[in-house]
């Protein structure tokens, strides 16, 4: 099943190749990534991470992409938060929206805004990734994209797509046999933040996808960490 999986990801992955899906490698590494956060609630998924990274070697630390969106920020400390646990901000714009569908001066406009906000503090790792909302981009967005500073000029997608933001498929049991699925040397995992419900759907469904991925002797990194390595 791994093996289909990972030729089905990568069959999509050459008909869009201005995104990133996965990493090619032979190496069992594999990203986290969280989406929509940015409030104090981010807090409880930052704790069941750190659960697990305790009385553990730095190079064997579970980090994860957490792509925030700006105006759930404004009067918590959480991005110091997220960055001085050893994690990585990602881009996901100032509102929870179809990016796609901006003109191109409004998503402009709104990258830069988001970016200016996560990297206001010197603390604060350089923002490499920019992650559309709900997956969906266009010819202009690239342009936009390929201006900003330090930035891949690849949108960050994931190896799955997601099914605990609808009601009728959040149930953290479901999302866990869902995930995991999509194990697989070079996977990008993506789970979700943002409101009380999916965060702590997202912690129930963390305490046993990172047990699992410990297991099985996956290394859990940052986005970055997974498109660099070798």
């Amino acid at each position: 099943m791994e093996r289909i999986i990972h030729n089905l990801v990568a069959s999509i992955s050459k008909l869009f190749p201005n995104a990133v899906f996965y990493k090619q490698t032979s190496s069992k590494i594999i990203s986290l990534t969280i989406d929509d956060v940015g409030g104090d609630d981010t807090l409880k998924i930052l704790d069941v991470i750190d659960s697990f990274n305790q009385d553990t070697d730095e190079q064997d630390r579970i980090r994860a992409t957490f792509f925030v969106i700006s105006e759930k920020v404004d009067g918590t400390t959480i991005l110091d938060q997220i960055v001085n646990r050893g994690h990585e901000i990602g881009n996901h714009g100032h509102q929870d929206h179809f990016h796609a569908f901006l003109c191109p001066n409004d998503f402009e406009s709104e990258i830069n805004q988001t970016h200016k906000i996560l990297s206001s503090s010197t603390m604060r790792s350089q923002i490499k990734w920019f992650r559309p909302g709900r997956a969906l981009y266009n010819g202009w967005m690239l342009n936009t994209l390929r201006k900003m500073t330090g930035y891949y000029d690849k949108f960050a997608l994931a190896s799955m797509l997601p099914l605990d933001t609808f009601p009728v498929t959040d149930n953290p049991n479901l999302t866990i046999e869902y995930v995991s699925q999509f194990i697989f040397p070079g996977s990008i995992l993506l789970l979700h933040g943002g409101t009380p419900k999916r965060t702590a759907n997202t912690v129930k469904v963390l305490s046993t996808l990172l047990t699992k991925l410990r297991q099985q002797e996956y290394k859990v990194v940052t986005l970055s960490e997974l498109w660099e390595s070798e």
